[in-house]
């Protein structure tokens, strides 16, 4: 925590004494921390407060009153308080190394800023407003600091970057962690000539699956590949059945019908997959040869180094930030008590599981990025069928 300067008897006395990471007396509320070119208002402060407060709720569970527990050997209050200091350090770190680099947020990315502070703001505005976090400070402490959080892990972990990871690191990791593989599929309905949809008979389904079956063959033995079949398909049948792009996936998020098609299977090989709505040919990809796509692709480069470093480098930005020479208006962070926030997210943490979605400190630009490696695959329109 950050070191606290007892007020002495004269205030001029109490100034004259504030220097570095002390927290310092101020008449002004409205500011929580100064590093630098950044100041970061109140409301920002109240922001990671309630960042914190959604994790303690979450480690507490619903059973009891959050701040009435204990976590990590110390009461929540004060846990809740630690962390939102953590996000603070973070705060001023990212922002400092951001401009000694001599990065920049480029158009799409601040229109992503735009995006994310319309969106999320849409949905908060009223639980925010009642903590005392206006839309700016939401979006400073949030939207803007986890566009360049995002941005500078990029450039620190990749090429030429203080921290940068090797090739071989990267290749270990993606082949390791992901499958590349495409699919085809056709829907178990029919439409009738009123243009009804229909479910399949048994009869029907059961020619589909055996056809689909012989097919999977075929790609099996080198003698068509997905696109003959699928337009062996459509000849046959008078309908196009969906064919996707090859796409890379991360193993964990497969789908256990996926998982367990893909997994026996060698490069090229193929499998014949039923769910209970639509039937699919799955066909493994050489990961190596989107490996070789993916290290010329800088922004997929940028998303999997996310994926691999978002947690050390969340606490790695925290543990810099408690070093740096910060100004911190410990007088107005005093006067946000933890029990405001839990009075509007909810005492016992029910009503904080919502908010969740948009709080996560410091990482949750990053470790929400790590899907950025995978296009949608089946799982993300299927998952009701193919779980």
């Amino acid at each position: 925590m950050t070191k606290i300067f007892k007020r002495a008897a004269a205030g001029v006395m109490a100034l004259a004494m504030c220097a570095g990471l002390t927290g310092c007396y101020s008449e002004n509320k409205t500011w929580a921390v100064k590093s630098g070119d950044s100041t970061l208002p109140i409301g920002g402060y109240i922001y990671y407060l309630s960042s914190a407060y959604s994790e303690a709720a979450g480690k507490v569970g619903t059973g009891s009153e959050v701040l009435k527990a204990d976590l990590d050997g110390q009461s929540a209050t004060e846990w809740v308080k630690s962390k939102a200091m953590d996000y603070l350090y973070s705060y001023c770190y990212v922002n400092q190394k951001f401009n000694e680099l001599g990065l920049a947020l480029d158009e799409e990315e601040l229109d992503s800023v735009d995006y994310v502070t319309d969106s999320m703001w849409s949905y908060y505005r009223e639980p925010f407003e009642n903590m005392g976090i206006a839309e700016s400070s939401f979006e400073e402490a949030y939207s803007v600091y986890n566009a360049k959080l995002s941005k500078l892990l990029g450039v620190m972990y990749g090429k030429g970057g203080e921290m940068e990871l090797s090739e071989e690191e990267i290749h270990d990791y993606y082949t390791e962690e992901y499958v590349y593989y495409r699919y085809m599929s056709v829907g178990l309905t029919t439409t009738d000539e009123e243009g009804n949809s229909t479910d399949m008979d048994d009869d029907e389904k059961a020619g589909i699956k055996e056809y689909l079956e012989d097919q999977a063959e075929l790609v099996n033995s080198g003698r068509a590949d997905l696109d003959t079949v699928s337009g062996n398909y459509s000849a046959l049948h008078g309908t196009e059945p969906d064919l996707n792009a090859p796409m890379a996936y991360k193993r964990d998020n497969l789908s256990s019908v996926f998982a367990d098609a893909l997994e026996p299977l060698k490069n090229g090989g193929a499998a014949f997959v039923e769910t209970t709505t639509r039937y699919y040919i799955v066909q493994r990809l050489d990961i190596e040869e989107d490996f070789k796509a993916l290290i010329e692709d800088e922004s997929r480069v940028t998303g999997l180094l996310t994926e691999m470093k978002a947690e050390d480098f969340s606490q790695y930005t925290i543990d810099q930030g408690r070093t740096m020479d910060v100004e911190i208006n410990q007088s107005a962070i005093n006067g946000i008590n933890p029990s405001k926030v839990a009075n509007v997210m909810g005492k016992n943490g029910v009503s904080s599981a919502e908010s969740s979605e948009s709080s996560g400190g410091a990482s949750s630009q990053a470790e929400s990025s790590e899907s950025s490696e995978s296009s949608e695959s089946a799982e993300s329109s299927e998952s009701s069928e193919s779980e």
